[in-house]
This record gives structure tokens, sequence and C-alpha cells, in this order.
């Protein structure tokens, strides 16, 4: 009887002990386990991870595919090609990307220029998959006929299809000139021949 006394109040006080303690946590820690609760509650929340993950698919990255494609407006035929990520695109969302494009189209390299550069469309974008379509209306094949109108000190001049030899200086001032006009000339203007070179020139002459 005295053996099976002890063991049961040693029972007791072991129940007891252990109820204290997790009442003097919760009595002296008050806001402890509420906010466990409430951290394990929003590494829940379906909507953040979800919102994480799409932010990440529409970044450009080296993994993306990037396709270029180049459209002649003479025949409407496309040629597409799957090249490399520029550096100068990496970590761009559609915004910047946008921005971007708008940046190249205001300003083409004279290379872009040559090949009749018109204009681009972004027909697609995502993380994975980027396509990117140029448009060009190609020059004649008697390529030394065609020129380029441009502005130098003020007034028009004209270059050969080289880009860089003047052909013409004219004394045409570009503060006549229409604004639509204007802009074309800054950005060098193509004209793919002769005759349409003077009528330009006779149509803008005082």
């Amino acid at each position: 009887m005295k053996g099976i006394s002890i063991f049961f109040i040693a029972t007791v006080l072991f129940a007891v002990g252990c109820f204290l303690g997790f009442s003097g946590h919760d009595f002296f820690y008050p806001g402890d386990r509420s906010m466990q609760r409430a951290e394990k509650g929003a590494s829940s929340v379906p909507g953040e991870k979800m919102q994480a993950s799409v932010t990440d698919e529409n970044i450009i990255s080296a993994d993306t595919l990037f396709v270029l494609t180049e459209v002649n407006l003479a025949d409407q035929s496309e040629q597409s090609e799957e090249i490399p990520v520029p550096n100068y695109y990496m970590g761009m969302d559609r915004t910047a990307f946008e921005e971007q494009i708008q940046g190249f189209d205001a300003s083409p390299s004279l290379q872009e220029l040559q090949k009749g550069f018109q204009g681009s469309e972004i027909r697609s974008f995502s993380g994975s998959k980027v396509e990117l379509c140029r448009f060009y209306q190609k020059l004649a094949e008697e390529t030394d006929e065609y020129y380029y109108l441009a502005l130098l000190k003020g007034k028009v001049v004209v270059y050969k299809a080289d880009g860089r030899t003047i052909y013409m200086e004219t004394d045409i001032p570009a503060e006549e000139l229409p604004s639509d006009i204007l802009l074309d000339l800054i950005q060098m203007r193509v004209v793919n021949t002769e005759e349409d070179l003077y009528d330009f020139l006779e149509s803008y002459s005082s």
C-alpha cells in the first residue's frame, strides 16, 4: 500500500507540473503562441507565393527564348530566328522592354536604316519567351541609286548610299520644314530613286 501511494502521489505531481508548465508559459509570454500562429498563417497564404512566381516569370533572363522576326513589307514575307538574349535586355520586365524598343525605333542605327528599317512590334512577352518583330521596306536592287536626306549645319543635305559621302548640299533651311519631315531628316530619310530625290527638293526649295 505504501508503494502504491508513493507511485500515485508521484503521478499526480508530474501531471500538475506539466499543467503548470504550459500555463506558466502562457502567463509569462502571452503573445508568443499567437505570434507563432500568425507567422504560420502568413506563410501559408497562397497569393503571396503566386504573386512572387508571376513576377519572376515576367522578367527576361538568360533562359528566355528570344525570337527575332524580320518582315519584308514589300511582299509580307517573314524570317524568324532564335537568338541569344542580348545583354541589355537582361532583367527587364515588359514595361522596361517596351521603352527600350521605343528608343530603338526613334533612333535606329545606320545599318538598320540601310536595310530599310520601318519599326518594331512586340508580338509576345513572358519570362519564358519573347518574340520581337521588326519591319523593313527592302530597298531596290540598284543600291547605288538610293540616297539619304539628312540635316547638316541647319540645312538639308543629301548623302550617297554609304551614308557618309555627301552627294549634294542644299539651301533648304531646317526651320522651314514641317515637323514630321524634320523628324524624318533627323533620323536620315531614305529616298529610293533620283527622281524621288528631286521631287522632294523641288517641293521644299524656295
